[in-house]
């Protein structure tokens, strides 16, 4: 590929033929100058193409929806000399919004380092294009391109760091201390776990009665969390989960939820299985309790896209009962923009309430929420915020027959989907809430 240098000479060149007209000798001169350049490009491409490259890219252990990463690429050259390269890494659209580009120098024999950041802002897998480098020329005529690396597929999981009360929720799920902290966290179930000697700071309520009168001595009691719960989280992949709440869909923020209440509850000792589906069941994972076993749930759920089809809710709660013939929590997240779709939900949650305790999870929709609040300029407008209301209006009636029939409803806007998760389920195993029930 011809450089700038070799177009500036083909311009003198041209120059030198315009002013032949006047001098026809100097037309012969043109002509000969052009062969020449032309033989230099040659040569110079050649020379380029034969200057020895070596890369190698580190990508970072995990890449995770909407948080910075770096990538370094590494670039040598074993000859001496000043060597002029222009890298271009392609990457998928779900990693950048263009290809990134850079020129470096590396005086030979060297290295040189490029360490470019990305924000990937979709999940799943995606396929990079391969590292090519373009070299120029010692006589700086030519570029020379050739692949360094070849392509290859990279990963993006959902979100994996939490801050605030969800983040402490999931350290405590990593370090396996549920329940033996000494705050006491609104939702936190216990049972009884071990029996040990009186300590200095020990609340009182914490002293085993019975034991300290039969050992003559202050004997206080261990709690840890209610185990060996079963737990199925149903996973709404349809139509309404396709939508955008700022740069991630309404499903983004489902699937991240979804799995900090998986490794919370495997921490807890639940057994946890995971039904993904739209018109059909999609995937079905089992979660075995552990770090392990959350880690299998990133890898079969990270790549899930919604589909545009309607959701199929009394298939997903025959599917429940397949899975899970005891009774079970069943938690749904889904998103309900649909007159004809709540009133299927509301069935299949009723018909899944008579065996199983079911949690529902609505999502809000922002688009309505900001339609339902703006106030109408045209006739159009007014039109679709009658719509819109009427369609928050039949969510609220689906909510009041849900509770009336036993199951707890929780609307919530998708940045704060994984915090009321976390609590609906957690309280379901407090005793405050166990009393609140028998009440």
């Amino acid at each position: 590929m011809p450089a700038l240098r070799c177009f500036q000479l083909l311009g003198l060149i041209t120059l030198l033929l315009v002013v032949s007209f006047l001098a026809p000798r100097l037309a012969w001169a043109a002509v000969s100058l052009d062969a020449v350049l032309a033989v230099a490009t040659l040569v110079d491409f050649r020379r380029a193409a034969r200057v020895p490259l070596e890369a190698s890219r580190r990508w970072p252990p995990i890449l995770v929806q909407g948080a910075p990463a770096e990538v370094a690429v590494t670039l040598s050259a074993a000859t001496p000399g000043t060597i002029t390269v222009l890298l271009r890494e392609g990457l998928h659209p779900g990693l950048a919004d263009a290809p990134l580009r850079r020129q470096v120098a590396i005086r030979g024999p060297g290295t040189v380092a490029w360490t470019w950041s990305l924000t990937p802002w979709r999940r799943g897998e995606h396929r990079t294009a391969p590292l090519s480098a373009r070299v120029l020329g010692p006589w700086k005529l030519a570029w020379a391109q050739r692949d360094l690396l070849p392509g290859q597929a990279v990963r993006v999981f959902p979100q994996v760091r939490w801050e605030g009360r969800v983040g402490q929720l999931l350290a405590l799920a990593q370090r396996r201390r549920m329940g033996q902290i000494p705050l006491r966290m609104h939702g936190v179930g216990t049972e009884p776990y071990a029996l040990r000697e009186y300590l200095p700071g020990d609340p009182i309520g914490k002293i085993h009665w019975k034991a300290t009168a039969r050992h003559g001595r202050p004997v206080s009691r261990e709690d840890t969390w209610e185990r060996s719960a079963r737990l199925v989280i149903l996973l709404d992949c349809a139509r309404a989960m396709a939508s955008m709440d700022g740069r991630r869909s309404k499903l983004d923020y489902a699937v991240a939820a979804t799995l900090a209440l998986t490794r919370v509850a495997a921490a807890r000792g639940d057994q946890v299985t995971i039904l993904a589906f739209s018109d059909r069941v999609l995937r079905s994972v089992r979660v075995r309790s552990g770090g392990r076993g959350s880690a299998l749930a990133y890898s079969a759920l990270y790549d899930l896209e919604a589909e545009l089809t309607e959701p199929a809710y009394d298939l997903a709660a025959e599917a429940v009962f397949g899975v899970e013939s005891r009774s079970a929590t069943a938690v749904l997240f889904t998103s309900v923009v649909d007159l004809a779709a709540a009133e299927l939900l509301r069935e299949s949650l009723l018909r899944l309430g008579r065996r199983h305790r079911a949690l529902l999870l609505n999502l809000e929709d922002p688009e309505l929420r900001a339609l339902a609040a703006a106030e109408p300029a045209t006739p159009a407008q007014a039109f679709a915020q009658v719509a819109t209301l009427e369609i928050q209006l039949a969510n609220r009636r689906l909510a009041r027959h849900l509770r009336h029939g036993g199951i707890r409803v929780v609307n919530t806007p998708a940045d704060r989907l994984a915090l009321e998760a976390l609590d609906a389920y957690l309280a379901i195993f407090s005793k405050g809430a166990a009393a609140s029930s028998r009440a």
